[in-house]
């Protein structure tokens, strides 16, 4: 019987029958230069595949096999050698069962927990005490509050109108302030769901970990409480979503995305984990989105300049220069093809938007340097394969992906007016 038709009748993969006769396992005879398995190496194999039903390991199985092979158990020795085999292994059995049955009761007591979770935490809005972090862009009018739903703490429905009376007009719905500036991309949408996270390959995640670490570290090291934060662009990666042991109740967090569904369905999450601070979510997907000038203290920018650059030409950052305190810090993680030209072609006809800059890290410095000194950076290592999901899924496998964090401070004079 030639292999074709062994992997047939047995349905074995073709490359572990090779693996069995490569690692000896399996002895064939060989004619004109194939495998021929006859009745016995037949035989061999329905005892090689036995032997694994009843879990054995297959350095084990090898040994049975070769005392099969020299003696066919006929004598005494090999007898007892058999029975001394076939014992140990009732008792790795037996040991495993025991394993096995405690870790299913700890892991059915983890779905009781779960199941026990609230499934609601407690209900948030736009936070009163950051309301005075807004204003009319237009103008720079102060906005006007009408018809709110609020508590003592939260305005979660309202119209905001500008109280100069210039016409603006933006809306409170479900705790989240929402412009009228909407997406209007045909090639992005939102991601509640959150298919980035769960599709990217365990080894990209890891370089992702080596980077949350970095900035774990220097965020530490540099900055102190009491700070009003920005992210942006979430709907790609939110860096606080599973850093909020960064924060504490003295600092405030404004989170700006051009999906409100995305924002809402974090909010709802972050809701039921517990909030150490103050949390605006805004949605906006222009330039301009209605907060004062010079408020923000420190801005995280993880993806969030990659991400601006599949749909603008521009550095997102200089986008937020109005906005940024004279000693403004800045940390982030920028992704960068080293020789990644087949990649970049594929971004490029993916997302017709794009800027061909992306992904480029003389770029990303040169442009970056114009406005923040550079103090700290490090490349975190590279992937070469980042998945077929809805992120990465224009890297080509074997092209490296860097992630490079980095700490910032704004150049004096480059941020709002002191």
């Amino acid at each position: 019987m030639k292999i074709g038709q062994v992997v047939q009748r047995y349905n074995i993969p073709v490359n572990t029958l090779y693996f069995y006769i490569n690692s000896g396992l399996l002895v064939p005879p060989r004619r004109n230069s194939q495998y021929v398995f006859d009745d016995h190496t037949l035989e061999e194999l329905e005892w090689l595949l036995e032997l694994k039903n009843l879990e054995f390991p297959l350095k084990t199985i090898h040994r049975l096999l070769s005392l099969r092979r020299i003696s066919n158990f006929c004598s005494e020795e090999d007898q007892a050698e058999l029975r001394a085999i076939f014992q140990a292994q009732a008792e790795e059995l037996k040991r495993r069962e025991t394993q096995i049955s405690a870790a299913r009761q700890r892991v059915t007591r983890t779905i009781f927990e779960l199941e026990q979770r609230p499934t609601a935490g407690i209900r948030t809005g736009v936070p009163i005490r950051m309301l005075h972090l807004l204003c009319c862009p237009s103008c720079k009018g102060e906005l006007m509050l009408e018809n709110a739903s609020m508590s003592q703490t939260y305005v979660f429905q309202a119209t905001l109108r500008c109280g100069r009376g210039c016409g603006y007009t933006a809306a409170i719905k479900d705790g989240i302030l929402q412009t009228r500036n909407i997406n209007t991309s045909l090639y992005d949408k939102p991601d509640t769901t959150r298919e980035l996270y769960r599709d990217l390959p365990s080894m990209t995640l890891s370089l992702y970990e080596r980077s949350y670490h970095w900035l774990e570290e220097h965020i530490r090291g540099q900055i102190v409480h009491g700070k009003v934060w920005l992210e942006g662009y979430v709907n790609a990666w939110f860096f606080f979503h599973n850093h909020l042991e960064l924060l504490d109740q003295r600092d405030s967090l404004i989170v700006i995305d051009k999906f409100p569904e995305t924002l809402l369905a974090y909010k709802r999450v972050m809701e039921r984990q517990g909030l150490p601070c103050d949390i605006l979510y805004l949605s906006d997907c222009s330039a301009t989105p209605p907060i004062r000038d010079g408020v923000i203290d420190c801005v995280m920018d993880f993806f969030a300049v990659n991400e601006h650059n599949f749909y603008h030409m521009d550095l997102y950052l200089n986008q937020l220069l109005p906005y940024l305190k004279q000693d403004c810090d800045l940390f982030g993680v920028y992704f960068f093809f080293q020789n990644g030209g087949a990649s970049m072609r594929k971004l490029l006809a993916d997302y017709p938007e794009a800027s061909p800059n992306n992904f480029n890290i003389r770029w990303f410095f040169q442009e970056l340097k114009q406005n923040f000194h550079l103090l700290e950076t490090s490349d975190c290592g590279f992937s070469l394969d980042s998945g077929d999901n809805l992120g990465l899924g224009f890297h080509i496998p074997g092209e490296e992906l860097h992630l490079q964090p980095y700490f910032a401070r704004l150049r004096r004079g480059a941020g709002a007016p002191v």
